[in-house]
């Protein structure tokens, strides 16, 4: 699935990132909220920003997001075998 948002031309250049810089702030903001909101697992967010499950951990904790609060490992077992 893709989705779009349009964003006025001015506004796209008084951010100052590039297109796929955006892009990729996006994505991460929503993999975080996702996880936040117990939307999705650690390895559905890492696969959804392009990261490994350590690096996805980090990110989430420098945005001061538990990752272990209330952690399923068997739930992310499955997810990661595509069950």
């Amino acid at each position: 699935m893709q989705l779009a948002i349009d964003i006025p031309d001015e506004l796209f250049l008084s951010i100052n990132e590039t297109q796929t810089n955006l892009v990729q702030m996006v994505k991460q903001k929503l993999a975080l909220e996702l996880y936040k909101n117990h939307k999705i697992s650690i390895s559905q967010g890492a696969k959804f920003v392009d990261m490994d499950i350590y690096s996805f951990m980090r990110l989430l904790n420098e945005h001061k997001i538990p990752a272990i609060d209330d952690y399923d490992i068997e739930a992310e077992l499955n997810a990661l075998k595509g069950i």
